[in-house]
């Protein structure tokens, strides 16, 4: 009998060799773009696909051409970010609007469908645990429709939102107007809905709340019920300022203006618009820093799993609030 133990030793030192030697930032000019059945043009920002060390979770974008539509399919939970265009989504049979800056939540098994009604490509990134959901095999993928030209029978079919809202109250879309930035919510003196939670607008020229943490207990969620997956937040950071320092397990940044560095454990990390970091899934001490003169902001992604492990992580203590400074 072969020594299963021993095998798990071996796949223990491999997978630390490999975190080590992961790629950290995925670059916008590197993506490697297919065609499939869901997406006329999409690409693997950050996933086991493009050759990242994830914890079965991917990052992707896509691109949905003028009058057409994604195909209609039912998996996990998924967040869905919109960089441009306009048009809606049909989910679980209700539409709901979308425009550069939206937010989307797909609950889990969801059947779920993007159409384009602009001029112009529509371009989204999205985010989920499909690798995950498979190896465990509590996951599934299914195809209803494949995507293609949009002869307008979906927008006679669902002709009006009627709210951002599902039936049983969880929010699906919010629309980046929406989502007020904590800094000027603490300016207007706006109590935070959790009582004594601190967003740490002080550590950020800006925040944008949008989804809260995936099952974080302390995260304002704007009605979102994240459980597998969340784009949580976006970041503003000032010319020549950083971020405050922390360490967690795994989330990801997609630079969504800006550039700017990360540094992750003591290692720099450049990055600019289009691109995204990867924090790894393992405990990790890291800052992000704008050392250009403009603006930099990210949209954040994180992960359920990742609470799941830290509460079970035996000494776990989060480092937090370096203050800002230039550099």
């Amino acid at each position: 009998m072969t020594d299963f133990y021993r095998g798990w030793l071996r796949r223990s030192a491999e997978l630390e060799d490999r975190l080590a030697r992961a790629p950290v930032v995925a670059r916008a000019t590197a993506l490697r773009w297919v065609e499939t059945a869901q997406d006329a043009r999409t690409a693997v920002v950050i996933g086991e696909a493009a050759g990242f060390a994830t914890s079965g979770t991917t990052l992707q974008k896509a691109e949905i051409p003028a009058g057409w539509h994604t195909g209609r399919h039912a998996h996990g939970e998924e967040a869905i970010h919109v960089l441009e265009g306009v048009g809606f989504a049909v989910v679980d049979g209700a539409r709901y609007e979308w425009k550069p800056g939206t937010t989307l939540h797909i609950p889990y098994r969801a059947e779920h469908q993007l159409v384009n009604t602009g001029p112009g490509t529509a371009t989204y990134v999205s985010a989920h645990t499909m690798d995950l959901d498979l190896a465990v095999k509590l996951g599934r993928l299914i195809q209803h429709e494949e995507k293609g030209p949009d002869d307008g029978a979906l927008g006679a079919r669902f002709p009006a939102q009627a709210s951002q809202h599902a039936a049983d109250g969880r929010r699906i879309a919010l629309h980046l107007e929406d989502a007020m930035d904590e800094n000027a919510r603490r300016l207007s003196g706006i109590a935070h809905p959790v009582a004594g939670a601190d967003k740490g607008a002080h550590r950020h020229a800006g925040i944008w709340i949008l989804m809260g943490g995936a099952e974080s207990p302390t995260d304002e969620t704007n009605g979102f019920r994240a459980k597998a997956v969340a784009m949580s937040t976006i970041f503003e950071e000032s010319p020549h300022s950083a971020s405050h320092s922390h360490t967690h397990t795994e989330a990801m940044l997609y630079v969504l203006e800006g550039q700017g560095y990360s540094l992750i454990d003591g290692v720099r990390h450049d990055w600019r618009a289009g691109d995204a970091v990867h924090i790894p899934p393992r405990m990790t001490h890291h800052g992000h820093f704008n050392d250009s003169d403009a603006r930099a902001r990210t949209l954040r992604i994180e992960f359920g799993i990742r609470y799941f492990y830290e509460a079970l992580w035996r000494g776990y203590q989060k480092v937090k609030d370096r203050p800002s400074g230039r550099h």
